[in-house]
C-alpha cells in the first residue's frame, strides 16, 4: 500500500478540478487529481455548452476533452476510476491522508481541494429504481441516441431539460417535456426553439410512476390543478429535476455545511478547516462551467498561499 505526499490533492475533475489543478501546477506545486468516475464531471454530459466565452457552441465533451488535453500538456497526473473513499487530517501542519479505492492507496497531501460537486436529484416514485439503465436515464447524452425513432418523456424543464428535450425532438418519433410548475424553468432564449420543435409541453404537472415490463414502456402522470390522471406510452424516460451535493469527503472533515449539504467557503474558497479548499458546485455556488473554472482558479491560488506561509 503506497503512501506519498504531494502539496495538494484535487478531488473531482470536473471543471473546478481540472482548473484547480492546472492553476496549481503552474505555480510549481506537486498536485494529483482522483476522480471517482471519468474525468469531465457533469460538463462532460451537456449536449450544448452556448454560454462559455469564447465558445459559441460546442458538445459538453469536446469542451472538456479540451480541457483535459490541456492538462496532459502540464503533466498533471489525473486517476480515474480512483474514489477518495476516506480522508483525515493527520494533525496541525501535517496536512491530509486520503484513502483511495478502500485501501488500493494511502495519499498524503499537504493541502485538499475538493470538486466533487453534485450528483442527479431522483423523483423517487414507483418505478424509478427498477428500471434505471432499462429505459430510464438522467442524461440524454450518454443514453439518448439509443432512442432514435421512438417516444421518450423529459421530466424537468429547467435548462439542462430542454436541452435534452430539443436534442430528443430532432431524433425522436415524439416528445414529452413534463414539469411540475406552472411554467417553464428554462431560460427564455429556448422559448421559440421550444415552439418550433414539435415539443408536448406539459405543465403544472406531477410524475407519479414509471411503467413497464423489463423495461420502460410508460409513465403515469398527475395534474396538480384538476388531479387528473393521465398514462402515456413512451420507450424512453429521461429525469432532469436538479442536483445534491456530494458532500461524503466534506461529513467525514466536519466541515461547515449550508442547510442544503454545500460546503461553506469564504471569498478565497477557503473552508472551516485549515488547508482544505472547495471549489465548483459543491459549494452551491451558481451551477454553470464559467463559475466552476473561476473559483477552479481561486482555490488553487489560495492553497499556493497557504502553503507559502507554511515554510
Amino acid at each position: 500500500m503506497e503512501s506519498r505526499e504531494i502539496d495538494v490533492a484535487v478531488v473531482g475533475a470536473g471543471a473546478a478540478g481540472i482548473t484547480a489543478a492546472l492553476y496549481a501546477k503552474r505555480k510549481a506545486l506537486s498536485v494529483r487529481i482522483f476522480e471517482a468516475e471519468a474525468l469531465g464531471g457533469q460538463a462532460a454530459e451537456a449536449i450544448w455548452v452556448e454560454n462559455y466565452p469564447g465558445i459559441s457552441k460546442l458538445e459538453g465533451a469536446k469542451l472538456m476533452q479540451r480541457m483535459a488535453e490541456h492538462l496532459k500538456e502540464f503533466g498533471v497526473e489525473v486517476e480515474e476510476a480512483a474514489e477518495a473513499t476516506g480522508i483525515k487530517k493527520l494533525g496541525k501542519g501535517k496536512g491530509f491522508e486520503l484513502d483511495i479505492n478502500n485501501g488500493e492507496e494511502r495519499v498524503q497531501a499537504k493541502t485538499v481541494i475538493l470538486c466533487t460537486g453534485s450528483k442527479y436529484k431522483t423523483l423517487g416514485i414507483p418505478g424509478e429504481k427498477e428500471f434505471y439503465g432499462k429505459g430510464l436515464s438522467y442524461c440524454a447524452t450518454c443514453d439518448g441516441p439509443a432512442f432514435k425513432g421512438r417516444i421518450v418523456a423529459v421530466v424537468g424543464a429547467g435548462n439542462s431539460g430542454v436541452n435534452a428535450a430539443l436534442f430528443f425532438s430532432e431524433i425522436c418519433s415524439k416528445t414529452y417535456l413534463v414539469e411540475f410548475m406552472p411554467k417553464p424553468c428554462y431560460d427564455a432564449v429556448y422559448s421559440e426553439a421550444v415552439k418550433k420543435s414539435g415539443i408536448e409541453l406539459m405543465l403544472n404537472t406531477e410524475a407519479t410512476e414509471i411503467a413497464g415490463n423489463g423495461s420502460v414502456e410508460g409513465i403515469k402522470l398527475k395534474g396538480r390543478k384538476d388531479g387528473k390522471e393521465k398514462a402515456l406510452a413512451v420507450d424512453g424516460v429521461f429525469i432532469y429535476v436538479g442536483t445534491q451535493p456530494r458532500n461524503a469527503l466534506a461529513k467525514k472533515l466536519g466541515l461547515k455545511t449550508s442547510k442544503k449539504g454545500y460546503i461553506v467557503t469564504d471569498g478565497s474558497k477557503a473552508t472551516s478547516m485549515e488547508g482544505v479548499f472547495a471549489a465548483g458546485d459543491i459549494t452551491g455556488e451558481l451551477a454553470q462551467i464559467v463559475t466552476a473554472t473561476g473559483s477552479g482558479a481561486v482555490a488553487a491560488t489560495s492553497a499556493f498561499e497557504y502553503l507559502k506561509k507554511q515554510k
